[in-house]
């Protein structure tokens, strides 16, 4: 073989690398299955190429089936979210500590946040050991516009993306309330008072609360907690949502120092 043709298969196999990459990147929590046909178009590959491609991404266990003409990506991605959190220890190593005292403080499950895209993920929880707790896996996903973790992560959102969110999920608002809290006022004052309360947004009879964490070079993630309303008086609710508060701003100066 010729180094001038070693050359061209490298480059080839790249571009192919590349390409397998670009299709995966497509899949996102707005736009969760695609067509093949869908696929080509967007890439401005052949169909061909596109089923060639669908095809090594499934034998690698990136894609399944979602429809009969459609896929979406598998579990195995939360490999790659793992893999990311695990690069974040600056944030976890940081954080846990603070959250398991909080969570023995407060008896309720802890946990923070980050935002990508149009979702909240969970990074990293320490769980409440009642019988009755919310339970949370780490790389869950969350809708950005109920509850109140999600909510903080959406208030600190760019306007126009954060207005285009809200905008698309308009029709989901069940309740004029629910719409109240997502207008670009109350998203607002939530972003200048950097805590937030949840009354039955996601689920009955559950309440919850988040503050905002500031990390270096300025992402925001959001810590919180919530349980049964049964087991949480107005005064246990002012409470924990001042230890909330106060934990988020502890991790906060812990990450500045850090970072």
């Amino acid at each position: 073989m010729t180094p001038n043709t070693a050359r061209t298969k490298g480059t080839s196999g790249a571009e192919t690398g590349r390409k397998l990459l670009n299709v995966l990147g497509l899949f996102t929590g707005a736009r969760p299955a695609w067509t093949v046909a869908e696929l080509a178009r967007e890439l401005g590959l052949t169909t061909s190429t596109a089923y060639r491609y669908v095809g090594l991404l499934r034998e690698e266990g990136f894609l399944e089936p979602a429809t009969d003409n459609a896929y979406r990506v598998t579990a195995r991605v939360l490999d790659l979210a793992g893999a990311h959190t695990a690069s974040r220890t600056d944030i976890v190593d940081i954080a846990v500590p603070v959250m398991t005292r909080l969570r023995d403080e407060i008896g309720e499950t802890v946990l923070i946040a980050r935002r990508a895209g149009d979702f909240a993920y969970c990074v990293e929880r320490v769980e409440s050991e009642q019988a009755v707790r919310l339970q949370f896996r780490r790389g869950q996903a969350m809708s950005l516009h109920s509850g109140s973790i999600p909510r903080t992560l959406l208030a600190y959102m760019p306007p126009r993306e954060r207005e285009r969110y809200v905008a698309s999920v308009e029709g989901q608002l069940n309740s004029e309330a629910h719409r109240r809290l997502l207008s670009a006022e109350a998203l607002d004052e939530l972003a200048r008072a950097g805590h937030t309360e949840s009354f039955e947004e996601i689920d009955p009879e559950i309440w919850g609360c988040a503050a905002a964490v500031h990390a270096p070079g300025g992402e925001v993630l959001a810590l919180g907690t919530a349980g049964p309303t049964y087991r949480l008086s107005a005064e246990s609710r002012r409470r924990i949502q001042s230890l909330i508060t106060g934990a988020a701003r502890q991790i906060t100066d812990a990450l500045a120092v850090a970072g």
